[in-house]
């Protein structure tokens, strides 16, 4: 990772941490810590690199804002203790253990791969060794232990919210690979938090498997050069459902495919076990005679998209609330549109 420009912020706040050089935090609910500039920060620039890293001198734990790039480094410890959890280091292994809230994340500086409660995963962002200091990308933290990070840089705040510790978390383990002139980088979904352990074991050995017999299955086609590419998107994810789907690209050609799990029933279904027939007759007038009704997902705040085949072949998305169509959803499923 390398930026040109960098912004260094001091903050300060109501109560120092224990243990902490230089970064206060302040607790304004059980779920949320701010993290705040005062009037007139120290803000210092430089050049970095990979081989230069280490140039920021005193200015130890504290969050570091890169302008060119609009990325905001945060010190995982500080955070995390202000979040009440806790960061342990092990000097031999040059590992970091994060835990906060039933979640275990195994971390080692400048590396993407990780541990996530045992389930081996690819982090957005590999974490950083700053000054003796570990940092991690506000994303990182976002996606794994809080629901927002919010920076205000007019009032010089950051806040961190967060999440549901009840919702689960998908994750991702990227897989890559080469024969004969194709090549794959797929990412397999990892699901964490769920409240049954040996279904979550269960799912997420059946997500690797599906994604590598795609892959194997990809690499015995008969033409020589090829690649394919996957990267998983998340859809509503609640503690009774999970929707994601997957896009990218085979061989120049755009693919789509989803999953949608009903966490309670603990099984995947389709849009003929949700809608009631008429809908689901109306569903399938839309999107044509070669439409199936696995072939969809559910967004964050509920929404139906189709995947629906394109002229140029593959799949596309289309929104169904734009139909303006009230559809009527089986009772085991109405809760999900009342959240």
């Amino acid at each position: 990772m390398t930026f040109k420009k960098v912004s260094v912020i001091t903050i300060a706040g109501a109560a120092l941490l224990a243990g902490a050089i230089g970064i206060a935090v302040s607790l304004t609910s059980p779920n949320e810590i701010e993290i705040e500039v005062p009037e007139a920060p120290v803000e210092q620039e430089t050049e970095l690199s990979e081989d230069d890293i280490k140039t920021l001198e005193n200015m130890e734990n504290m969050p570091i804002y890169f302008d060119d790039s609009d990325v905001l480094l945060l010190p995982l410890r500080n955070v995390m203790e202000g979040l009440g959890g806790s960061v342990k280091w092990d000097t031999e292994t040059r590992t970091a253990e994060v835990s906060y809230r039933g979640r275990t994340l195994a971390v080692q500086p400048g590396e993407k791969n990780a541990v996530l409660n045992g389930y081996e995963v690819t982090l957005p962002q590999g974490v950083e060794m700053i000054n003796g200091c570990l940092y991690a990308d506000e994303k990182l933290i976002s996606a794994y232990y809080t629901g927002e990070v919010a920076f205000n840089r007019e009032t010089r705040q950051v806040t961190l919210q967060t999440k549901d510790s009840t919702v689960p978390l998908l994750a991702v383990k990227e897989i890559s690979g080469e024969k004969d002139g194709r090549s794959y980088q797929v990412e397999v979904p990892v699901i964490v938090g769920l409240n049954d352990s040996n279904f979550e074991k269960n799912l997420n050995k059946s997500m690797m498997e599906k994604m590598q017999a795609y892959v194997d299955t990809y690499l015995a086609a008969e033409e020589q050069n090829g690649k394919l590419q996957l990267t998983v998107q998340t859809g509503m994810c609640t503690r009774d459902f999970l929707s994601f789907w997957w896009e990218g690209t085979e061989d120049g050609v755009s693919v789509k495919m989803a999953e949608n799990i009903d966490l309670l029933g603990q099984r995947t279904v389709t849009l003929a076990d949700m809608l009631d027939e008429a809908s689901l007759k109306e569903v399938e007038t839309f999107a044509g005679e070669d439409w199936t009704s696995e072939h969809f997902f559910l967004t964050s705040e509920g929404g139906l998209v189709l995947l629906k085949g394109s002229n140029e072949g593959g799949l596309e998305l289309h929104y169904w609330t734009t139909e303006g169509k009230q559809l009527v959803w089986k009772d085991a499923y109405k809760e999900l549109f009342q959240k």
